[in-house]
């Protein structure tokens, strides 16, 4: 038996911390008989070790009351759950170095969280930066039906002098367009972290914002999880959001 000093000797865990997992029932020593001392099993060492490395991986204490009640099979599960998310963070941390060792007196570009959203889409033809009158027709057509638009999207899908996009409109889950014959695809965009610029002005210039973007992208060493889309907020058709992305958030 050790009492709570010989014990955090013993374990290199101070006794206020000590004191914290009793609290929160992770560790719990027993009491003396007479003066209620506190003392611990031998064997509680590695148990104080392994509590003291999950909160050092930044898991929760709610995690790790549940994790220590678990069988074996869950805590295995449990175990590749945590890996999982670590993993995500330590690559949301990698995309936040990038863009702040990143050429400081760059500052159009910008990291954009995209969210997740129903998307439905229809393919056009014309030339680029000529297809304000397609996103136009998409959004009448979905007024037709009384469905609002939260955001519009241009996604190139092939061509150098006469493009072929695909033209995309966020809309309400609850929204019915099963009458539409525009729309040729949908799907449920999933949140991603991008890298970014805005744009307003003569549209017939965008491509030399494209190209800026993606050599800003190839510069810092990121890597592209998706294609470069425009987004239009709303229906203001004036200015656009021009992102890539780089980095899954999220599930699938």
């Amino acid at each position: 038996m050790l009492s709570i000093q010989e014990f955090s000797k013993r374990s290199g865990i101070p006794k206020s911390t000590l004191r914290f997992y009793e609290e929160k029932g992770l560790l719990m020593p027993n009491r003396k008989e007479g003066n209620g001392y506190r003392v611990y099993q031998e064997e509680q060492i590695d148990l104080a070790r392994l509590i003291v490395s999950l909160r050092l991986a930044n898991v929760p204490i709610s995690d790790i009351q549940t994790y220590l009640l678990a069988t074996e099979p869950a805590q295995e599960q449990m175990k590749q759950s945590w890996i999982r998310l670590l993993n995500q963070q330590k690559a949301l941390l990698d995309v936040q170095i990038k863009f702040l060792e990143s050429n400081s007196s760059i500052k159009e570009f910008f990291l954009y969280e995209r969210k997740r959203e129903r998307v439905v889409w229809f393919l056009a033809e014309g030339h680029q930066g000529e297809f304000g009158a397609a996103l136009l027709r998409g959004i009448e057509e979905l007024n037709k039906y009384n469905v609002a638009v939260r955001n519009s999207y241009l996604q190139y899908a092939s061509g150098t002098e006469t493009v072929k996009a695909w033209i995309g409109f966020g809309i309400d889950n609850s929204s019915d367009i099963s009458s539409s014959t525009l729309f040729e695809k949908e799907e449920m965009i999933n949140e991603a972290l991008c890298v970014a610029t805005t744009f307003q002005g003569d549209f017939s210039n965008i491509g030399s914002v494209y190209r800026s973007l993606m050599k800003y992208v190839s510069d810092n060493g990121y890597i592209s999880t998706g294609s470069l889309m425009e987004k239009y907020h709303g229906d203001n058709l004036k200015q656009v959001t021009m992102m890539i992305p780089v980095m899954k958030l999220g599930g699938e």
